[in-house]
């Protein structure tokens, strides 16, 4: 624990770990929340700011304050976490390994502490860093969309049956962030380039969404049986971000194992480097 203790305190201290808070902040901005069903025009967080005033969003359950935070999360934000919680730890870990530092780190503690703390400690710190950023988000929405209490009874019943409650929603930005930190740093044991490291990952969800949207296409358009279904909740990358409304115990036991083998795979290509410097 104290080796991650240290490897975590030294990452969150970084730059880039608040440019991935400040990031985070500001894609949620460009989130899309709403969309005119009669022109078809799609406002982000940051349009509708500009666009609607005071009274108008009072009669819409998406400009909600609850409501805002909510819905942002989804859109194309969800893409682009793996790159930001990458961020926070690759480029330093990429940059020691060039340096031959790592040899002085784990003549220092040992090959499995260091291991251990450097893959608990880079994931860890990718999904405090999303997560800060959305937490920093949430309150500046707070302070600039209605709240509850000012929407029309409609708008403000809708919101709060459809959004949930803050501290789970930003557990499960946590866990999501966390989840999508694992693939970068296990690139960082068979790639040096730190771009392919973490963009890698990107065009990863980017398949896995694209796959996912067509399947439940499918799905809306045929009849299949139960077990397509569950298959379907299983194989949605973004299915973290909502795991407050699923299954707990059976996704955390599949994105558990997936931890594992990662965590595994990890070490045992690690153990298999000569020379810890290179």
């Amino acid at each position: 624990m104290r080796e991650i203790a240290v490897f975590f305190k030294k990452t969150v201290t970084s730059w880039n770990f608040w440019l991935c808070v400040g990031a985070t902040t500001a894609l949620l901005f460009f989130s899309v929340i709403y969309e005119d069903t009669l022109t078809g025009n799609r406002y982000s967080v940051l349009n509708a700011l500009f666009s609607f005033s005071a009274d108008e969003m009072k009669s819409h359950y998406e400009f909600c304050n609850i409501y805002v935070y909510y819905g942002a999360r989804g859109s194309w934000f969800s893409l682009f976490v793996p790159i930001i919680a990458a961020f926070c730890f690759v480029p330093e870990m990429c940059a020691e390994r060039e340096e031959n530092a790592l040899r002085f780190q784990v003549v220092r503690s040992s090959k499995t502490k260091w291991q251990l703390s450097n893959f608990f400690s880079g994931i860890i710190s990718g999904g405090t860093a999303v997560t800060l950023g959305y937490v920093i988000f949430s309150g500046l929405v707070m302070l600039l969309f209605p709240g509850v209490s000012e929407m029309d009874s409609f708008a403000a019943e809708t919101a709060t049956m459809m959004s949930g409650e803050f501290y789970i929603l930003v557990l499960d930005m946590w866990i999501f962030a966390i989840f999508w930190s694992i693939p970068s740093m296990f690139l960082t044991s068979v790639l040096q380039s730190k771009y392919l490291i973490i963009c890698i990952p990107f065009f990863l969800k980017y398949a896995l969404s694209q796959l996912f949207s067509k399947l439940t296409m499918d799905a809306w358009n045929g009849d299949h049986g139960e077990g397509f279904y569950e298959m379907l909740k299983f194989i949605n990358p973004d299915g973290l971000m909502d795991i407050s409304m699923t299954k707990f115990y059976e996704t955390f036991i599949m994105y558990g194992i997936l931890l594992a083998v990662s965590l595994a795979t990890f070490m045992i290509i690690e153990r298999k480097r000569g020379d810890f410097g290179a």
